[in-house]
């Protein structure tokens, strides 16, 4: 299955994962531009399906701490920890390579 992920940030699309990209349901990312495949956890494999959906880093951040006990700089270390992962390997393009939201 091919997820199309973006991210929204102040109305603009920011983030996407590259049509060369697949993520299957059980977190299996494969890219075939490099040929370089790994597993995302549970929680970055539901983080990925939130930007999917079109959530904003506010509305996905509102959700984590709904859902998890984590504070603030916590969610936000992990998401952008997460986020240059992703961007690493190849498997985000995006409008504004210095903006991390």
């Amino acid at each position: 299955m091919l997820i199309e992920v973006s991210l929204i940030h102040n109305n603009r699309n920011i983030m996407k994962i590259t049509e060369e990209v697949r993520i299957s349901d059980n977190g299996f990312v494969f890219n075939s531009r490099t040929g370089d495949s790994f597993n995302v956890n549970p929680t970055g494999l539901e983080l990925t399906k939130l930007i999917a959906q079109g959530h904003d880093f506010d509305t996905i951040k509102s959700l984590f701490l709904e859902k998890y006990e984590l504070d603030d700089l916590t969610f936000e270390k992990d998401f952008y920890e997460f986020v240059a992962l992703i961007k690493h390997h190849q498997i985000t393009s995006q409008e504004d390579p210095l903006d991390f939201k």
